[in-house]
C-alpha cells in the first residue's frame, strides 16, 4: 500500500483554511461534530479556532435540528462519501479536510484540498497498521 503522509503543519493549515471559509459563509454554527475516528481531532481544532462547543453525540445535533439550529459535521476525508452521505442527506453542512472528487458520492460544504490519487492518507493521529 502506497501512503501520502500528512504532517501537524498541513493540518494546522486546513484548520485555518477550513475556519476561515466558515467564517466567511456568516453561518452560526451551534456545536461541532466530529466522526469518529478521522473526524474527532480535526473537530476538535475547530472547535477551538471557531469558539463554538463541540458535542460527543447525535441526540445533540438532533435536537439542535429539531430547534432549527445549526450543527457542523466534521471528518477527515470525503472518500467514497459513504459515511457523510446520511449528513448530506439530512442536510447537515459538512467539513472534510480532503476529498477524493473522483470516489466521493457527496461533496462537502467546506474542504481544504481535493486529491486525485488513491494512496492512503496517513494522518498525524494515525499509524501504518490502523490503515490495515
Amino acid at each position: 500500500m502506497k501512503y501520502d503522509v500528512i504532517s501537524w503543519e498541513s493540518i494546522d493549515e486546513a484548520i485555518e483554511i477550513l475556519a476561515k471559509q466558515i467564517e466567511e459563509s456568516k453561518i452560526k454554527y451551534e456545536v461541532i461534530y466530529g466522526l469518529a475516528r478521522g473526524g474527532l481531532v480535526p473537530a476538535v481544532m475547530l472547535s477551538h479556532r471557531l469558539k463554538v462547543p463541540m458535542v460527543l453525540n447525535m441526540e445533540e445535533v438532533w435536537r439542535l435540528k429539531v430547534k432549527n439550529k445549526s450543527a457542523l459535521i466534521v471528518d477527515d476525508i470525503s472518500d467514497t462519501g459513504e459515511t457523510l452521505k446520511y449528513f448530506d442527506d439530512q442536510k447537515f453542512d459538512i467539513a472534510a479536510l480532503f476529498i477524493r472528487e473522483h470516489t466521493s458520492k457527496i461533496r462537502p460544504k467546506y474542504i481544504y484540498k481535493s486529491i486525485n490519487h488513491d494512496d492512503w492518507l496517513l494522518f498525524p493521529w494515525e499509524t501504518k497498521s490502523s490503515s490495515k
